[in-house]
């Protein structure tokens, strides 16, 4: 079985920090449960976090989103809550990839090393819906062309429930399997 659960900068700045949303903090405990059952399960676990230099107004990035987060190092990038623990002691199955931009480019090769190829799955939960988790789902879908690609409509989340919505119907639309944690 190669399956893998990608959650997406589930960040301190994206959930209570500078870019933080209660639609976020919510999510908390479910993506929790996820990663210890995908991980019972004998799935991987890749969390993805936004990752950012001190100069991020610099950047192409800082100039649309111009509210410094998740800088590397600092308190607002690490995990957010019960899944820091992830972070400090990492338990097998367990991965990190940090990245510089919406998308991260690396996200398919680095699955498909974790995988020795293609995977059979990938499910991606994470924030925010919208932006972060529709980049990196459509480069897997662009990129792992065998595998299936689920997106965890209830594991997700963005500061406007119709951007959620509308990022959601997006995905259904272009071929994901969009559905709830649960089903």
């Amino acid at each position: 079985m190669k399956k893998v659960l990608v959650v997406v900068d589930y960040q301190v700045d994206f959930v209570s920090g500078a870019l933080g949303f209660e639609a976020a903090r919510v999510l908390e405990p479910k993506i929790e449960q996820q990663v210890q059952t995908a991980l019972q399960q004998g799935w991987k676990v890749v969390f993805t976090r936004d990752t950012h230099p001190a100069d991020y107004l610099n950047t192409r990035e800082g100039t649309f989103l111009p509210v410094p987060h998740c800088i590397e190092g600092s308190n607002g990038w690490n995990l957010y809550g019960s899944l820091l623990k992830y972070q400090i002691d990492t338990p097998q199955n367990v991965y990190f990839l940090n990245k510089p931009t919406f998308g991260c480019a690396a996200l398919p090769d680095f699955i498909r090393g974790l995988c020795n190829g293609e995977p059979d799955e990938v499910a991606i939960c994470g924030i925010v819906t919208n932006i972060c988790v529709v980049s990196n789902a459509i480069l897997l879908h662009s990129a792992l062309l065998t595998s299936k690609i689920s997106v965890l409509a209830d594991l997700c989340a963005a500061a406007d429930p119709a951007d959620h919505k509308n990022a959601l119907a997006l995905l259904s639309g272009m071929g994901y399997d969009v559905r709830n944690s649960d089903s």
